[in-house]
């Protein structure tokens, strides 16, 4: 069993880890939104701001998904063509914080 989380340990960290990333790019968005309206008012300020804030998303979202289940070795937040954010992986129900349990 603990041999079990030494291997698995460092795979949840990594699914975290994107995880993180994807979550502080969704919550930046507004605040970069209001910093650009407030240091150049023009679209093409906003326009820039949202394309770049765009391209991270989708970068976020694409790294979020492709994270492999330390376990099972399958894509821990996607079951064929469902991406869900889920606590949990959606193939051998491995918890994101099974290796923080006591």
């Amino acid at each position: 069993m603990i041999e079990d989380m030494l291997i698995i340990g460092p795979g949840l960290v990594l699914v975290r880890r994107r995880r993180w990333w994807l979550w502080s790019v969704i919550l930046v968005y507004l605040p970069a939104m209001w910093v650009a309206l407030r240091v150049n008012p023009t679209y093409s300020a906003i326009g820039t701001i949202f394309v770049i804030w765009l391209v991270l998303l989708i970068i976020a979202v694409i790294r979020a998904a492709l994270a492999r289940c330390p376990r099972c070795g399958n894509y821990f937040h996607m079951h064929g063509p469902t991406f869900l954010l889920l606590r949990h992986c959606l193939h051998c129900q491995l918890f994101l914080k099974a290796d923080r349990a006591g």
